[in-house]
């Protein structure tokens, strides 16, 4: 009697310890190996698991736990059908919990369904689902809830409610914080980090990310290592740190191919590509454009696959004699967001194309100089008092507003990335047009100042512009020798 109770034991408990063993190796991102331990319960792939002699909350949680790692692991690895087969899973489970009436594990399989859906870029489907399972009563501490909280900030970014995602965060930091599970609290952080970000709090942003990488370190995800990296590549690109933002993204990218993630190492050419737009290196940002697109097109993630193509619409305005392209691409990302019923995407879409072609017309009319991003195609040579910067870039003087402090209609300042305080000589650009400001700064309630020795200041809102930087030098593009300029010093005093 003793051998058959240890025998009875042991097999009651087996599902619950695997089912544990599998939800441990899905939230460290180990799709695959969790996969193998269901080997023998799950040969053909087509079928449903062999859960027949499980108890029936047994049998619900182990159609759960295949359901969501097959959903996972066919998004990283492009497997053809994956999300369906994982939304078949997931249905089978669900039915099963609401014959038992568990409303826990009812809200956690609507949760990963509205996920199957967004992977697929069916986002009103998503939407339903994740509605479903907000609908049930659970505690705003319990970890269920807060993952499908997380899935709901997803859900947003398609339609840039950053601002909401950032409330909703901030009300639930110490439920996150307090949850012990570094999975979520890595992912809250990172989702913070994309509100931020959205909101224009750059450094904030930075911060997030930086804690999201730190606790998927500790939780051993190396594809949401990645994911922190490539955030944090995105802020070193509008910070215009454009050697950092390249080590950022380049680290990422190895980890997805650490990780076999196929789709987020397509998507990882994506930032590539818009690094090297904003620097103005056409010819490298469209071929990254290319090669993210040829590797979304055989994934299912259509959301991703639309984003890259967008991005190459508009390295290809930016080229010359590739605009007919350029309009192709647009199309099919259009057309890619009508399919997933996002018409506000795809209206995103449209504008932002509509003000690259203009930006282009407005560059064309322009002299013709060379970029703001000059500096990476001419060598400055600093003087010993400037040799210490090792993070500058040219901005040209296109008016003759600043003659007095040595900076004459066309000549290159030299701009250096350091804080700037009241009265020092700055350069801002301002985020819709691109188009570069010069001059002494002044800050007062959200409305930056910039003001010439004998001209009325210019103003902006804080939120529109981005500060460059400090100017601490300038050069004469007529003494040009082999792509070289010597930079002359200047230290203007605010008038």
């Amino acid at each position: 009697m003793l051998a058959m109770k240890t025998l009875h034991t042991r097999k009651t408990q087996r599902p619950v310890l695997l089912a544990l063993k599998l939800f441990k190796l899905e939230r460290s991102g180990k799709y695959e190996e969790g996969l193998a331990e269901v080997g023998d319960i799950w040969v053909d792939k087509t079928t449903l698991p062999r859960v027949e002699e499980f108890a029936p909350i047994d049998a619900a949680e182990m159609l759960l736990r295949c359901g969501s790692l097959f959903g996972f692991l066919g998004h990283t690895k492009h497997l053809p059908k994956s999300q369906e087969t994982s939304r078949d899973l997931l249905m089978n489970a669900r039915n099963r919990f609401q014959e038992i009436y568990n409303i826990e594990k009812i809200a956690e399989c609507e949760t990963y369904l509205a996920l199957a859906y967004w992977r697929t870029g069916e986002y009103n489907e998503a939407k339903d689902w994740l509605s479903e399972s907000l609908q049930h009563t659970l505690a705003p501490s319990n970890n269920t809830r807060l993952f499908t909280q997380l899935i709901s900030c997803l859900l947003n970014l398609s339609s840039k409610n950053y601002a909401e995602n950032r409330q909703t965060l901030t009300a639930l930091e110490k439920y996150f914080l307090g949850s012990e599970d570094d999975y979520l609290i890595g992912d809250f952080y990172n989702h913070l980090g994309l509100a931020e970000k959205g909101c224009e709090n750059l450094e904030k942003a930075l911060r997030c990310f930086e804690m999201s990488r730190h606790y998927h370190q500790k939780s051993g995800h190396l594809i949401y290592q990645g994911t922190a990296g490539n955030n944090i590549a995105q802020i070193y690109k509008q910070q215009r740190k454009f050697t950092l933002a390249h080590n950022a993204i380049d680290r990422s990218a190895s980890l997805f191919r650490q990780a076999k993630d196929k789709t987020r190492e397509g998507f990882a050419y994506d930032t590539k590509a818009l690094i090297y737009l904003a620097e103005g290196k056409h010819p490298e940002a469209l071929a990254a454009a290319e090669k993210g697109v040829a590797i979304l097109r055989r994934g299912e993630n259509s959301g991703y696959l639309a984003d890259t193509l967008m991005t190459k619409s508009l390295v290809e305005v930016a080229m010359t004699g590739t605009f007919s392209t350029a309009m192709f691409s647009v199309v099919e990302a259009v057309n890619i967001a009508r399919q997933m019923t996002d018409e506000q995407r795809a209206q995103r879409f449209i504008s932002e194309f509509d003000e690259a072609v203009e930006r282009k017309r407005l560059r064309v009319a322009e002299p013709d100089r060379p970029s703001v991003s000059a500096k990476e195609e001419l060598r400055l040579i600093l003087p010993p008092a400037l040799a210490h910067y090792t993070d500058c870039q040219g901005v040209w003087i296109n008016n003759s507003h600043l003659e007095a402090v040595g900076l004459w209609q066309g000549s290159l300042a030299i701009v250096v990335n350091q804080l700037v305080r009241r009265g020092d000589l700055v350069a801002i650009s301002e985020k819709a047009t691109e188009e570069v400001s010069c001059g002494f700064y002044d800050f007062e309630f959200g409305i930056i100042g910039l003001q010439g020795p004998e001209s009325e200041p210019q103003l902006f809102e804080e939120d529109k512009i981005t500060v460059l930087g400090r100017i601490v030098g300038v050069c004469d593009p007529a003494k040009e020798t082999g792509g070289k300029l010597t930079v002359e010093p200047i230290n203007p005093v605010s008038k």
